[in-house]
C-alpha cells in the first residue's frame, strides 16, 4: 500500500455473504499498512429479503437481524479495535443499510441507539426485487427496459439523501454489475437525467459519496460510481468521502486502492486538480 489510508466499506463474516473474521481482516489491514478499517456489515430488514440477507452470524449462529444482534456484533468489533489500536490500526464500526422508505421510522429509532461511527445507505432492490444478488439480478434486468427501473433507482437514492440517517451513499451506479451484460453501453448514460436532483439533495443533507472499487473484481473494470459521475459530483460540490473496497473476504481488502486513491484527494497530503480524465 503506497499511502497510509483507510478502507471505509468492509464486511466480516458477521454478514451472511462474507468470509473472514474481524481479527483476520484487521491483521490483513495491518500487514497492508492501512491506518483505518471501517466494518460495515449488512443490515437488511426488508421483509422481502429477510429469508436471504436478514441475518447476522454471531458466535457461529445465524441470528435474525435486529437491535440485539447488532449490539452483540458491535461489542465484538469494538473488542478487536481495542486489540489493534496500540499497533496503529484504528477500527471503526458501521453498518450498510439496505434502504426502503417504508423502513424510515424503524431505522430512525434503531440507528440512534447503536454505537456506530459510520452508516452507509444503499439501494439493493427495486420494487422489492434484488438487483445485486446473483441468483435474481440477471432476470430482473433481462425482463425490463432501462426506463422501467432507472428512475426508481434514483428515487430511492434521493430518499437516502433526504432521510438524514446516513453518512454516505454506497456504490451509486452499482446496477452496472449485472445490468451492463444486458443493456451494454446504453446503460452508461442512463443516470444523466437524475444526477442534478440527486446531488442537490445530497449536498443539502451532507450526504457523501464513496468511491467503491469492487467493480474491479466484478469484471466491469471500473469503480462505482464511474469517473464521469464522480466528476459531476465534484462540480455539484458533493463531498467524496473516501475509498471502500466492499470487501467480503480479507484478500479483497483495499482492492485497487493504489490507483483509486488519486480520485479522493481529501485523504491525501496533497491537492489534485479538479476533475479527472474520462
Amino acid at each position: 500500500m503506497r499511502f497510509p489510508i483507510g478502507d471505509s466499506h468492509v464486511h466480516t463474516d458477521h454478514s451472511v455473504d462474507a468470509k473472514g473474521t474481524v481479527y483476520e481482516f484487521c491483521q490483513k489491514a495491518f500487514e497492508m499498512g492501512l491506518h483505518e478499517i471501517t466494518f460495515t456489515n449488512h443490515y437488511e430488514i426488508m421483509p422481502s429479503r429477510k429469508d436471504r440477507m436478514g441475518y447476522f452470524m454471531i458466535g457461529g449462529e445465524k441470528v435474525p437481524a435486529g437491535p440485539d444482534a447488532v449490539k452483540r456484533m458491535i461489542e465484538e468489533l469494538r473488542e478487536a479495535g481495542e486489540h489493534f489500536f496500540p499497533a496503529g490500526l484504528k477500527v471503526r464500526v458501521g453498518l450498510e443499510v439496505g434502504w426502503d422508505v417504508s423502513l424510515y421510522d424503524r431505522l430512525a429509532k434503531e440507528l440512534r441507539e447503536f454505537d456506530l461511527d459510520f452508516i452507509i445507505g444503499s439501494v439493493h432492490d427495486i420494487d422489492d426485487e434484488p438487483i445485486l444478488e446473483r441468483a435474481y439480478a440477471p432476470q430482473f434486468f433481462q425482463s425490463r427496459k432501462i426506463e422501467d427501473w432507472i428512475g426508481k433507482y434514483f428515487k430511492k437514492a434521493e430518499e437516502i439523501a433526504e432521510s438524514g440517517l446516513f453518512n454516505v451513499i454506497a456504490h451509486l451506479d452499482v446496477y452496472k454489475r449485472y445490468g451492463l451484460a444486458v443493456y451494454g453501453d446504453a446503460l452508461r448514460n442512463a443516470h444523466e437525467p437524475y444526477l442534478e436532483s440527486l446531488f442537490t439533495k445530497m449536498k443539502a443533507n451532507d450526504l457523501a459519496l464513496e468511491v467503491n472499487t469492487s467493480g474491479m473484481r466484478h469484471g466491469i473494470n471500473e469503480y462505482y460510481p464511474s469517473i464521469a459521475i464522480l466528476n459531476e459530483a465534484r462540480r455539484a460540490e458533493v463531498f467524496v468521502s473516501g475509498l471502500g473496497s466492499d470487501a467480503h473476504a480479507p484478500d479483497q481488502l483495499a482492492l485497487d486502492f493504489e490507483s483509486a486513491v488519486a480520485l479522493v484527494p481529501e485523504i491525501l497530503p496533497c491537492d489534485l486538480e479538479e476533475g479527472y480524465g474520462v
